[in-house]
């Protein structure tokens, strides 16, 4: 049994050797010690680290089983924790993506009509350098990756070919660093982008993108290799940009004060995966023990208890050891009683609750959230937790977002042809900021909200256009023309009952003469105060009276 257990034990470290761990990789460790030197060693052993989150992240926790002797297989499903947790949480951060907007500086004073057109064409370069690059769809993997490899990358480049793109890359191909007393400030990275991925080395590309900021100037290089590390073409050789900052951002997940390499996720949450698969897998072996148990027999002879069948119904012809001299013949089956489930079940229910916990995730589930769940408010209730974590991480996420929208308006200020690929409006410079708004995908009690809202209509402290704008969704000159229509509508109404009460007033008292009332004469107009609405007044009695009757059908 210890020889066994040596044996699964080495079998299962073996999946964590650094040879089964390159091809998390993905790019050779010969030409990333180029770029590191001295820090090669330290890097690489992280980097490892790395791969096996990546693994578990994608296989799962690896586990030994216990209670074997070797003469059946053992059950050895993964249930993939992590991956479930890592997955929702990256959804409930970006999957209703933030609104990202470039506003005018609140320091400039009143904006002008040229400075909100610049910030108008400013918002739509951006949204469509977005769109393009399907960033909302992008945001979504590189947060898990930020979970689980401690950190990303996003690049924005810039190329008269493909114009404005924008890229996140895990940690596993780049390199970077800060500026002394600056960690916000880089001075040096290295992507590897890997463009041709196969198992041979030959066949498979990897293209290198360097930046170094010098005496503030950003230089670039741009070279081509193939798996081994060997260079296949220099693109761009050593030169200067136009651009006064390396248009790169680096997010690092969670961590403390003065950590620039981030923490794993799968390292917090792979020992209470590895233990659940554990169980749950030992439950699943002494489950296949019970539905097929143990049967033994006494004293029979070793011939006739040969090849027994275990078909519905089958009978045994046995026979009994002549040899004995005293035959005590008897067949039978044991049973495991499973005694220890209910145990079991609070065990895992346990393991799967603070596994939960520690990344804020509310363990929802159909049959425990029936009838508990009543309003948006409940609902938002239940989430707090995890909406608290992530405003923690979009303290984070959100200065780099903005930094990446920064980087994309510099760069089409100095490269004004391609950013005509973008938006046909000459950008003009302007002072601006830009702002991230985060957006959780919880549904919002809707009629309440706009009862608030209606009531602040009413008394005055919030207008009728943001009411239209916000709740019916009408652009600008939608709004001018519902607002209009409002008004005739208005008008019509006051106008007709106003000259109904006239007339009535006129028939009893008969005061015309006395007011100094004159017919006008023929051919002369009527005063507008003084015109006849009696039939534009039968239209809308008439409208009242045909939307009472379609009530009360």
């Amino acid at each position: 049994m210890p020889n066994q257990l040596s044996e699964e034990a080495a079998q299962v470290l073996a999946e964590y050797d650094d040879d089964a761990l390159v091809a998390y990789t993905k790019v050779p460790y010969a030409l990333m010690s180029d770029e590191l030197g001295d820090r090669a060693n330290d890097f690489f052993v992280e980097i490892n680290k790395i791969c096996k989150y990546y693994r578990i992240y994608e296989h799962g926790a690896n586990f030994f089983t216990e209670g074997t002797n070797g003469d059946y297989t053992p059950a050895t499903l993964h249930y993939r924790i992590s991956k479930g947790l890592i997955d929702k949480e990256a959804r409930f951060l970006f999957a209703e993506a933030p609104n990202i907007q470039v506003q005018p500086k609140g320091d400039v004073g009143r904006p002008t009509t040229e400075s909100v057109d610049a910030i108008t064409a400013l918002n739509d370069l951006v949204e469509t350098v977005f769109k393009k690059n399907r960033f909302n769809q992008l945001l979504v993997k590189a947060a898990k990756d930020c979970f689980i490899g401690r950190r990303v990358a996003g690049i924005v480049n810039f190329n008269e070919e493909d114009g404005i793109t924008v890229q996140f890359l895990p940690s596993t191909q780049f390199i970077y660093e800060t500026k002394l007393g600056n960690p916000n400030v880089l001075t040096k990275f290295v992507a590897f982008v890997v463009t041709n991925d196969s198992l041979q080395n030959k066949n498979k590309r990897i293209f290198k993108k360097k930046f170094e900021l010098v005496d503030g100037v950003v230089y670039i290089e741009e070279a081509l290799y193939d798996g081994a590390g060997v260079l296949i073409e220099r693109v761009t050789p050593r030169q200067k940009t136009l651009m006064p900052v390396i248009p790169v951002v680096v997010i690092i997940n969670d961590g403390l004060t003065g950590d620039l390499r981030g923490e794993s996720e799968i390292e917090i949450l792979k020992d209470y995966e590895q233990w659940y698969s554990k169980l749950s897998n030992a439950d699943i072996d002494a489950e296949r023990k019970s539905m097929n148990p143990i049967k033994y027999t006494v004293d029979m002879d070793g011939k006739s208890t040969e090849g027994l069948s275990t078909a519905a119904g089958a009978y045994w012809d046995l026979g009994t050891d002549q040899q004995l001299d005293k035959i005590s013949a008897s067949v039978g089956m044991l049973e495991p009683t499973m005694s220890y489930s209910a145990a079991l079940k609070t065990s895992l229910d346990r393991i799967k609750s603070v596994g939960y916990e520690q990344v804020d995730m509310p363990d929802v589930a159909l049959q425990t959230m029936t009838g508990a769940i009543t309003s948006g408010k409940a609902l938002k209730a239940v989430y707090w937790p995890l909406i608290v974590r992530c405003k923690e991480k979009m303290m984070t996420w959100g200065p780099q977002l903005e930094a990446l929208v920064d980087f994309i308006i510099r760069g089409a200020m100095v490269f004004p042809k391609i950013a005509l690929m973008y938006s046909h409006t000459v950008l003009v410079p302007v002072d601006y900021e830009v702002h991230v708004e985060q957006n959780t995908p919880l549904p919002e009690d809707e009629v309440e909200d706009k009862t608030m809202d209606l009531n602040e209509v009413a008394s005055q402290t919030m207008s009728r256009a943001a009411y239209m704008k916000k709740w019916r969704k009408l652009t600008d000159d939608e709004v001018n023309e519902e607002l209009e229509q409002i008004a005739r509508e208005n008008e019509i109404i006051n106008n007709s009952f106003g000259f109904e009460q006239a007339s009535a007033g006129t028939v009893e008292g008969d005061d015309t003469a006395e007011d100094g009332y004159e017919e006008p004469s023929e051919g002369e107009e009527q005063p507008e105060e003084q015109q006849d609405h009696s039939g534009e007044l039968s239209e809308v009695m008439s409208s009242l009276e045909s939307l009472a009757q379609q009530i009360g059908a």
